[in-house]
């Protein structure tokens, strides 16, 4: 007989695991994007770049290691528009929110006023 398993505990983030993709995420590494229309929801960048891009963020967890850009746009659609619009759960709309915050930090775009008391995503 085995013994029972110990409670699982989430460790602290390492720099390791702060780099590791979250499990099903689609890995997308080295893509260079230039005006195009990118789902990014679901997915875990690794060294892309990003130029004059419209990023359609339908909520959930996206991964950004090493990538950058500019002058692109974050196009809010979907569950997270439900919930910058308020119309979803408590309990979800908190989880997402701090998706969303995470993704435009990742991004390097301010929160929009409607969603963050109007400052810059931390």
């Amino acid at each position: 007989m085995f013994p029972p398993m110990p409670e699982e505990s989430t460790p602290p983030a390492s720099p390791e695991t702060s780099l590791r993709p979250d499990a099903g995420l689609e890995i997308v590494q080295g893509r260079e994007y230039l005006a195009e229309n990118v789902a990014i929801s679901g997915r875990h960048f690794i060294r892309c770049s990003f130029n004059f891009c419209n990023l359609i963020y339908s909520g959930g967890p996206v991964g950004l290691v090493e990538c950058g850009g500019g002058n692109n746009r974050l196009v809010e659609v979907g569950p997270v528009r439900e919930v910058l619009n308020g119309a979803a759960p408590q309990d979800v709309a908190e989880k997402m929110l701090r998706y969303w915050k995470d993704v435009r930090k990742g991004l390097n775009l301010e929160a929009s006023a409607d969603a963050s008391s109007g400052s810059p995503a931390e």
